[in-house]
């Protein structure tokens, strides 16, 4: 309607006949040519959205229904309370459907509108009898759809209807003049007062309806506020914000007070509300991407697809506003030249005719931003929705990588693809719409130009077709440059990530420094790709920042040449519309840039997600009352790497009883880690059953601890129980420990324990397995990092303690802990050899005796090593009591040092890590300047302001000189030659591009020697601090 409202008022009203298409928008009629255009698109969208709920659900009913979850069968809905609201908007809609109904009848009795096009007034009726009984069928259903919203095809139409309402009422009282048509007009202002109440409601968006489940708890936002996001308590503004305050974003405001008056806390962000939470995309995005794999055959399943379904319907929305964005931005430029002429010819003019395309101006501009700020803001939605569930789905695929594809993918390469990938994914989903957004503006420009300029558009097509072609071959080389950053940046990253992992060995072994040079090295390789592709981003920047000018200049050339006529008024319009033409050229190389990045990193995510995972059916869980065997593996043939010939475990046959104690003993690389990871499912299964029966709990021989307090590490995410933590505690030896720390279990320990010995890190995972309760435990050599004192209280309390009803397979190289065990499992060469108590091995004469005997040769050895120091001690004692060597201040300098050594941690308050400082306010201009003089000194930084501004002020000096140089009117002589006004634009544009091009090689130097300087530091610096 917009659009066809300025085509008239550029050919009608600014015509000689001006008042034309005033006089028409003050017909009688208006009102039914604008209600049967609402309403009849009201109805056919709720139809069209009818007919594919249908499709919808007779694909599921086809595919064999959708399945009910749990979750869903326990929130099975009971009752529901219906508010005086709801109750009050069904009875509006009703009434108004009901009056129109009325309405009609009276119409055919002659009752009625002054439009004296009956056609019109009864399709009119019809059309709202129609859309209001649909109306009425939506409302209804609500309460079906369990929705404590009003749907927003409803609130629109609510206002449409309210403001269609309004003008009926001032078209009848002008109009009319009997006494018939002032009661139809005294009819609508009763309608109008049930759609005030229901534009009230429109606005404010809530039903206020309370649904209740069967737990008796009513809960009036059901499917916003369930127990999948109980932590969800402090609510969502963006899900209590009304109509107004969406479109204005206001409901930010109180946020942002609240952050001007002191700084935030975090527990003063609002929660998400559910739709837009990391569990609810994720799951999302998962069935998405099941449904494709589903579809394929059971196949690897597209992530294109996947992605295309998860974001489909939420991008159509954002096209929609977008397109509307794009096309108000272009009234500006398509009416002010009608503009210029209103104002150079007023005589000739009506006011009202100035009123009109003031009116437009004003609601082009201000439509334009509430759309434009819109789809931007649900463009950064999506694309947070996007990153959200790429994100989990890529941890969700490292934790169940196989072996095979632990040693190709790193932990640094999985950090690579969930924070450089998945950001670049999420940026073309922001640039998504610009993809075609940009011929559409394009066209826009061009057939704007064309009006003006006639012929001379040519020209500025020609230059854009030219400018964008250009497109081409950057592309392709940026593409390659993009790949070789990213493969560079892997490599660095696999090398940071095993250099931090393994600082401890660097720092121990001098090789921090060569290590660092190493990854200075990778770097280096990194930067030099990152280098050429800052010169050739450079000059993408200064030929398409340039293009504008350039296409100006060709057309303006052209128009001379055509003898075409210049005015100011097609002037400020041409130079307006190159304006508008430079954000979608401009754009050009962002959207191609972004479409490349993307997809590099979608290809470098699906080959990821691609890849080989543990074996899900690898194990058979069998329930505990049908079977007396947690463990029953026959015929087991596993191999860590498929491809070998020979398997890492070989006929593995084992069954274990409820409650036994199995140990496992074997030399070093004969299969007593692989046995356990048989167990776990983390081995590939060749041939063979492994059966499980109960829960599993597993201690690794490496220990893994989390960054934070004692207590945590052992609670792991579990309720706290005092009796049975303090049982654990004392059953993992860890009662002393704790004695000794300054906060007890609630002290803080360092990133994966560092500040911690072995000892204590081995008996704190211990007990977090012993707090899990689990029915089956696999211990990893669990004694190996423990004295002989410790272990025998640990392998006494412990697993023949606080265990003694579990399960237990442990492996172990102690001797002393195998008699206690009730089956001994002997590995060699992958095969278990031999099976049975302890002495009914020994008394097989094998290879367990021998493996007892040498531990106790072993054994022997030390303890003879040990006497002869210890008599070495005593006679050195003997001497110095002599006066041979006589110290006197040593007791007293270590208990010095010992003070000395406890007074920081007690100052810590229970920290074995220092805290990190941080400060409080605004970034000082200290930074800034650092920042800005880091590189040279800082001598570019004037240069670049400089130029930057040398660019600016030639374009807004070219603007303004051809529109000073241009007459007013086409009867009015020029102030200069058109030759002269050309050159003198022409050298105005070449200097504005100089200093572009100048802006852009400095802005490329820049970007290529900060990351450098600042890896170089950083490097430095965190080596100073291990």
């Amino acid at each position: 309607m917009l659009g066809s409202l300025l085509t008239l008022s550029k050919f009608k009203l600014l015509g000689f006949e001006g008042d034309w298409l005033w006089q028409q928008l003050e017909s009688p009629c208006l009102g039914e040519h604008l209600s049967i255009g609402v309403q009849l698109g009201f109805a056919v969208i709720l139809f069209v959205q009818f007919v594919l709920k249908c499709i919808v659900q007779i694909s599921d009913y086809l595919r064999g229904g959708r399945k009910i979850t749990d979750q869903a069968s326990e929130n099975r809905l009971i009752g529901r309370n219906l508010s005086g609201f709801y109750k009050a908007s069904v009875a509006c809609t009703i009434f108004l459907c009901a009056g129109h109904v009325l309405m009609f009848f009276a119409l055919l009795y002659g009752i009625g509108s002054r439009c004296r096009t009956e056609s019109f007034v009864f399709s009119s009726e019809i059309i709202q009898v129609v859309a209001w009984g649909v109306a009425a069928v939506a409302v209804c259903g609500i309460v079906r759809n369990k929705s404590v919203k009003y749907p927003w095809l409803l609130r629109g139409w609510w206002i449409c209807s309210f403001f269609l309402s309004i003008i009926r009422v001032a078209l009848y009282e002008k109009f009319g003049d009997g006494s018939q048509v002032r009661a139809y007009t005294c009819t609508q202002l009763v309608f109008l007062l049930p759609l005030i109440f229901l534009l009230a409601l429109s606005v404010y968006g809530k039903t206020g309806i309370v649904f209740i489940v069967h737990n008796g708890l009513a809960d009036p936002l059901l499917h916003e506020n369930c127990s999948d996001h109980e932590e969800d308590k402090r609510g969502s503004a963006y899900e209590r914000a009304t109509l107004l305050q969406l479109i204005a974003f206001s409901w930010l405001n109180p946020l942002f007070a609240l952050g001007y008056k002191r700084r935030l806390e975090h527990e003063d962000i609002p929660d998400v509300c559910r739709n837009d939470s990391a569990k609810f995309v994720s799951n999302a995005f998962t069935e998405k991407l099941d449904f494709v794999m589903k579809k394929n055959g059971g196949v690897d399943a597209s992530i294109y697809k996947a992605i295309y379904l998860f974001c489909r319907k939420k991008a159509a929305i954002n096209a929609g506003l977008a397109v509307l964005s794009a096309a108000l931005s272009y009234v500006g430029p398509y009416l002010i030249d009608d503009f210029v002429n209103f104002l150079t010819e007023k005589k000739g003019r009506s006011l009202s005719s100035g009123y009109l395309l003031a009116l437009a101006f004003l609601s082009a501009k201000v439509i334009e931003t509430i759309a434009q700020r819109q789809w931007i803001f649900e463009a950064r939605r999506l694309g947070i929705h996007l990153r959200s569930a790429l994100v989990s789905h890529i941890y969700k695929k490292g934790i169940r990588l196989s072996s095979r594809s632990r040693q190709s993918h790193t932990s640094g390469e999985i950090i690579n693809y969930m924070s450089v990938d998945v950001e670049r994914i999420t940026d073309f989903a922001w640039y998504l719409n610009m993809i075609w957004m940009l011929p559409v503006q394009i066209s826009l420009a061009i057939y704007i130009l064309h009006t003006n300029l006639g012929m001379g558009s040519l020209g500025a097509m020609a230059t854009t077709l030219i400018i964008m072609s250009c497109n081409v071959p950057l592309t392709n080389v940026l593409k390659d440059y993009q790949k070789k950053i990213m493969e560079a940046k892997d490599n660095r990253m696999k090398a940071t990530s095993e250099v931090l992992r393994n600082m401890k060995i660097l720092k121990l072994q001098a090789w921090d420094h060569q290590y660092l040079q190493k990854i200075e090295s990778l770097r280096k390789v990194e930067l030099d790709w990152l280098w050429k592709s800052s010169k050739l981003t450079a000059f993408t920047a200064f030929l398409f920042w340039g293009s504008p000018t350039l296409i100006s200049l060709v057309t303006f050339g052209l128009c001379t040449l055509l003898g075409i006529e210049l005015t100011a008024g097609k002037v400020i319009s041409a130079l307006a519309t190159f304006q508008m033409l430079q954000d979608p050229i401009f754009s050009l190389p962002d959207v191609l840039s972004a479409f490349i990045q993307g997809k590099v990193s979608v290809d470098r995510v699906a080959s990821f997600l691609q890849v080989d995972e543990i074996q899900q059916d690898a194990i058979i869980y069998v329930p505990k009352d049908q079977t007396e065997f947690d463990i029953e593996i026959e015929n087991g043939i596993f191999s860590w790497a498929t491809e070998s010939i020979n398997p890492s475990l070989d006929q593995i046959n084992l069954k274990v009883k409820r409650g036994m104690k199995v140990a496992i003993c074997g030399t070093v690389g004969s299969g007593k880690s692989s046995l356990l990871s048989c167990i776990l499912g983390e081995i590939e299964k060749l041939s063979g059953t492994v059966k499980i029966s109960g829960t599993k709990a597993y201690v690794p021989q490496s220990p893994w601890i989390l960054s934070g307090n004692i207590k945590e590490n052992i609670l792991f995410g579990n309720e706290y129980e005092t009796t049975k933590y303090n049982r654990t505690i004392t059953a993992c030896a860890l009662t002393k420990d704790l004695e000794l720390f300054p906060c007890g279990d609630l002290t803080e320990i360092g990133e994966r324990g560092i500040n911690m010995s072995g000892g204590q890190k081995q008996r704190i995972q211990i007990a977090r397995a012993v707090y899990q309760d689990a029915d089956i435990y696999l211990l990893d050599d669990p004694f190996s990092a423990v004295d002989a004192h410790t272990g025998t209280q640990l392998f006494k309390d412990c697993l023949m303690g606080a265990l003694k009803e579990k399960t237990i397979i442990y492996v172990t190289h102690q001797v002393e802990f195998l008699p206690a065990a009730d089956l001994i499992l002997v590995m060699q060469n992958g095969k278990i050899v031999q099976v049975g108590g302890f002495e009914e091995l020994l008394k097989q004469n094998f290879g367990f005796e021998a493996l007892v005997g040498a531990h106790n040769q072993a054994l022997e050895s030390i303890l003879s090593v040990e006497h002869s120091s210890r008599i070495s001690q005593v006679e050195k004692r003997e001497k110095e009591l002599n006066g041979d060597s006589i110290t006197n201040a040593d007791p007293q300098n270590s208990k010095i040092e010992q003070n000395n050594s406890t007074q920081p941690m007690m100052e810590k308050k229970g920290k074995l890590i220092q805290e990190e400082e941080r400060k409080k306010g605004s970034i000082g201009k200290e930074v800034y300047l650092s920042y800005m003089t880091r590189i040279n000194g800082g001598i570019f930084v004037p240069i670049i302001v400089l130029a930057h501004t040398l660019f600016q002020a030639l374009q807004i000096a070219s603007n303004y000189w051809m529109t000073w140089a241009c007459p007013t009117t086409s009867e009015t002589e020029p102030k200069v030659g058109m030759n002269i006004m050309l050159l003198v634009y022409f050298l105005l544009a070449v200097g504005s591009s100089l200093g572009l091009l100048l802006r852009s090689l400095l802005l490329a130097v820049i970007s290529s020697t900060q990351p450098q300087l600042e890896e170089f530091l950083t490097g430095h610096q965190v080596i100073k601090v291990f």
